[in-house]
């Protein structure tokens, strides 16, 4: 596996991925059909990111395919340009073989490198494998986001997960 910073020419196939994300599991935020992003608009995003500093987007890919990839957004604001949110995603056929670790530690630099201090994000309070990890990783639970998603008809609590970076 190898971890790099997405470049806007895997606009196409970051589409790719996350679609198939969103088609096998409820862990995201988005459903299946919900995120139909134009490519153009996907490149111009991951490299505006790049040349401001305000995002970075890497992927993780296995013999030249892509099997998982995360974007950090920083705060767009004078008080919280500090902090960076996190969103992330990988083909279930891929967990468990240290893609989520992999794509956490090359943002953990890039917000390192970019003054960020804070790194923030959510999980579904019953994905206790992710919650675990992001834990094993040195996110800590901030607080409980209650009924936040609604699921299939259910509603569904969300972590809010933080880890603070040493100056």
């Amino acid at each position: 596996m190898r971890v790099r910073e997405a470049t806007p020419e895997d606009a196409a196939a970051i589409i790719t991925l996350f679609k198939a994300i969103y088609a096998e599991t409820t862990f995201m935020l988005v459903e299946p059909g919900e995120w139909n992003p134009a490519v153009e608009d996907q490149a111009r995003r991951i490299e505006q990111n790049a040349k401001s500093g305000s995002g970075m987007t890497v992927v993780a890919e296995t013999d030249g395919t892509l099997v998982g990839a995360a974007t950090g957004t920083r705060g767009g604001v004078k008080r919280n340009r500090h902090s960076a949110y996190l969103v992330m995603g990988v083909l279930e056929a891929s967990t468990g073989r240290g893609v989520v670790r992999a794509l956490l530690t090359a943002l953990e630099a890039w917000a390192r490198a970019n003054g960020i201090h804070r790194l923030e994000l959510t999980v579904q309070a019953h994905n206790h494998r992710a919650i675990a990890l992001y834990e094993k990783c040195g996110f800590e639970r901030e607080g409980l986001k209650r009924h936040s998603l609604k699921i299939d008809g259910t509603y569904v609590d969300e972590y809010y997960l933080s880890k603070l970076l040493a100056a």
